[in-house]
């Protein structure tokens, strides 16, 4: 037999063949890849010098969240808001100003065309509790400026954000700027607690009668380093969508009794089993949606072979899954989480509890629903004495728009006030805020503050030495100032809002 003909060499030349083609195709998908980037001029700052102690001032104020509106301690919101008023009087000579069951603030500034989608700028003036307020460097509450830094509970989360709102307009109100679109800007007072008295309420009055803004923006994304291997850039990610909320409560029963002769199976055995099964079952990683339209955003900005890997996701997707399953947030970012938050079981070391309990709590992707997620609870504990319980929940708001003027115009406002070259893309954020009461009437919700975030800084907020630095407080201010100015440029439909492309 002719050694053409040995299989062996057939197999190689065709596997050769196979193998050249889709290296082929990788290298043009990989060198076709346009970058998705708006190129800017940086703008002249036009932030007060005294802007980062006003914060540090706002930052003294204990606008401490609860649960229960009875509990909350309302004249330090009323403090606030004095605050507020005695800082920016051209802001409240001039914008008007609504009281929103009692602690929130809802601002309006009349455009110079009341016919088109007004904007609205968002952010929450309460803040979580302290813990233990000896792990503070500075006071939690001493409304210091240190290092560099401007100290206190709130500084990054979220009354950086409600402060510059403020100064930004007092700025422009000084000299003699009015908007083409009415401004509201909507201060809340309970959004660490979901926002149902505050940024729900704020939302039904911005948008009865069936308005629909052209523009929402609120705190969500930042600005990182060292994100992805492959980018050098900073990456500006600007939330488009947030999650869904649902916290489920599993009881198992047992028999109890002395803990000398215990039972073969106890209410705590049964309880770690349906959470191990939970952990053995997750969702499965989706690089579909947000996730995409951020890998879209981001591979032309990528060195090889991190732009190979995001531009053949066709080919990829086994292996971009592993890698982003690697860190705790990016994993978040492609999935709908599940972890245990609450444990509760037994009163005595000697006593076999007769029932143990635990909350779940998930994080559910936009491409799901809080029925999805809670008969995959059912099904994994399947043929397990549990009880299942939804005990609250709040389903993932809907997704806003990408490739319209709305984003582009967030894109050109972070370009134009932020100092080095930064990639801007769109993500998910993990949580939800209160702009997720805007969801249904906008598509151009956004969730972003140019503050500069790294590994160390996500533990304080809501941690301990919460802190925001002064520059970064500068460029928030500048950008809310250059934001508003830019939807003077938003174009507009017949019925007042904006337009799509094309």
């Amino acid at each position: 037999m002719s050694p053409d003909w040995f299989p062996g060499r057939r197999l190689l030349i065709g596997t050769g063949l196979v193998l050249g083609g889709v290296l082929a195709i990788v290298a043009v998908r990989t060198g076709q890849v346009e970058s998705r980037q708006v190129q800017t001029e940086p703008v002249e700052s036009t932030v007060s010098p005294e802007a980062p102690r006003r914060l540090a001032d706002a930052l003294t104020i204990r606008t401490i969240t609860e649960r229960d509106p009875a509990d909350l301690d309302s004249a330090a919101f009323r403090q606030f808001y004095r605050y507020a008023a005695q800082a920016f009087p051209a802001v409240h000579g001039t914008l008007d100003t609504a009281h929103v069951n009692g602690l929130s603030r809802l601002y309006t500034w009349e455009g110079r065309d009341p016919s088109l989608a007004p904007v609205v700028l968002m952010a929450h003036v309460d803040v979580v509790p302290i813990e233990d307020s000896s792990a503070w460097t500075r006071p939690p509450f001493g409304g210091r400026i240190a290092d560099g830094h401007v100290w206190g509970r709130g500084a990054l989360d979220d009354k950086a954000s409600a402060l510059g709102i403020l100064e930004a307009i007092e700025t422009l109100v000084d000299r003699g700027v009015t908007p083409r679109r009415t401004v509201h800007v909507a201060l809340g007072h309970d959004e660490e607690v979901g926002g149902r008295r505050g940024g729900r309420a704020l939302a039904e009055r911005v948008t009865a009668g069936g308005v629909s803004p052209a523009l929402v923006v609120d705190e969500g994304g930042a600005i990182t380093r060292g994100a992805l291997p492959g980018l050098t850039d900073p990456l500006a990610v600007v939330g488009v969508a947030g999650k869904g909320f649902l916290s489920v409560a599993l009881t198992a029963d047992g028999p109890g009794g002395h803990s000398s002769v215990p039972p073969f199976r106890t209410s705590i055995e049964v309880l770690n089993e349906a959470l191990a099964r939970l952990r053995a079952n997750p969702f499965p990683a989706r690089l579909t949606g947000v996730a995409d339209a951020m890998f879209n955003h981001l591979a032309p900005e990528l060195a090889l072979p991190m732009r190979a890997l995001l531009a053949n996701r066709w080919l990829t997707a086994p292996v971009l899954r592993a890698v982003l399953n690697r860190r705790p947030a990016t994993r978040a970012a492609i999935r709908t989480t599940t972890v245990p938050t609450r444990l509760d079981a037994g009163v005595k070391d000697n006593v076999v509890p007769t029932q143990a309990r635990a909350v779940v709590n998930f994080r559910i992707l936009p491409s799901q629903s809080v029925d999805e997620v809670d008969a995959h609870v059912r099904e994994v504990l399947e043929g397990l004495s549990v009880q299942v319980k939804p005990i609250r929940s709040t389903p993932p708001p809907s997704v806003s728009k990408i490739e319209t003027p709305a984003f582009r115009m967030m894109q050109r406002t972070i370009g134009q006030v932020t100092a080095d070259s930064v990639v801007v893309a769109p993500y998910l954020l993990p949580g939800r805020t209160d702009s997720g009461y805007y969801a249904d009437h906008s598509d151009a919700v956004y969730r972003f503050v140019p503050y500069q975030l790294g590994p160390d800084d996500r533990s304080r907020i809501h941690g301990p030495n919460e802190r925001i630095a002064v520059d970064d407080y500068r460029t928030v201010v500048q950008f809310y100032t250059q934001l508003i100015r830019n939807t003077d440029r938003l174009p507009t439909a017949p019925g007042g809002g904006a337009v799509p492309d094309g």
